[in-house]
């Protein structure tokens, strides 16, 4: 399997904050599906293409475990692994750390495969097994 390991860096928005001036829990779903988006580009994978074709990844899964405070105006990492296919789902894992390498949140997200016209799920196409399991 393709254990292609990429990343993003992200700067924390003013919007993004919390009352308490760091980053809001909700705000790291967004983080993830960036650095998820970006790691099916750098695989050959338009996530647009995918949804033209019928294809649709809804979130079936996501488990973050908060280690560190992002702030406003704060520059950040997101490590981003695909972990495995497995017929009708894919995982990936997920790493945000500062600039200064400190371990901020890991985290883990599971998406199915879905047909649009019948919005039931569907085996991985042969052709994203091919692109993610190589």
């Amino acid at each position: 399997m393709s254990r292609k390991k990429t990343t993003i860096q992200l700067k924390v928005n003013y919007h993004q904050v919390d009352q308490m001036g760091i980053v809001h829990h909700a705000q790291y779903a967004y983080f993830l599906e960036q650095a998820r988006i970006d790691w099916l580009h750098k695989q050959g994978v338009s996530y647009a293409a995918l949804e033209q074709d019928g294809i649709l990844l809804p979130l079936t899964d996501i488990s973050i475990q908060y280690k560190r405070p992002l702030r406003f105006d704060e520059t950040f990492f997101v490590h981003s692994d695909f972990d495995i296919v497995d017929n009708y789902f894919i995982n990936f894992k997920y790493l945000i750390e500062n600039v200064e390498n400190t371990k901020i949140a890991t985290a883990t997200t599971r998406l199915v495969f879905v047909e649009k016209q019948s919005m039931r799920a569907m085996k991985c196409p042969e052709f994203l097994v091919e692109k993610l399991t190589f």
